[in-house]
Formats: structure tokens, C-alpha cells, sequence
């Protein structure tokens, strides 16, 4: 059994995935028992994403995709900095 914070920890590095991986997202977000298998979530934790698909499928895809395209942005500017 985890700690809350354990918890915590594994919950940000599912969504720190979704964000970094778009194909990854997808998956949480249309057949979450499936993606997150690999995990081993308590049923708790995977009642956040169960919630998270019934309740805000369509603002998280848009949400992680935001911040995805910034990332991209905030590298770009980087690797530009970079060759200079």
C-alpha cells in the first residue's frame, strides 16, 4: 500500500507522461485501466483517471496538449540560443 504521498508522486508521473506523450494521453484518456496498467494503480488512483475520462476527457486532452506545444516552444528557443 502507498502513502499518500507515494501517491502524489506516481500520480505526477502519469500526467508529466501525458504531457511529454501525446499517444500515451490518448491512451489514458480513451482506456485507462489498460494504459496505466503497467503502474499497478490502487483502485483510488485509478479512479482519478476513471473520473478524469467520464468527467473531462476532452479539457484534459486540450489542457496537456497546451502545455506539450509551450514545451516545445520553450526547447525550440533553447536549441536556437544554443547554435548562436
Amino acid at each position: 500500500m502507498r502513502t499518500y504521498d507515494e501517491s502524489c508522486a506516481l500520480l505526477d508521473l502519469i500526467v508529466g507522461r501525458c504531457v511529454r506523450d501525446s499517444a500515451f494521453a490518448e491512451s489514458v484518456l480513451a482506456e485507462p485501466e489498460i494504459a496505466l496498467a503497467e503502474y499497478e494503480l490502487n483502485q483510488g488512483e485509478l479512479d482519478d483517471f476513471l473520473a478524469l475520462k467520464a468527467r473531462h476527457r476532452d479539457e484534459a486532452a486540450e489542457t496537456w496538449a497546451a502545455i506539450r506545444s509551450g514545451m516545445n516552444q520553450i526547447r525550440a528557443r533553447q536549441q536556437q540560443q544554443q547554435q548562436r
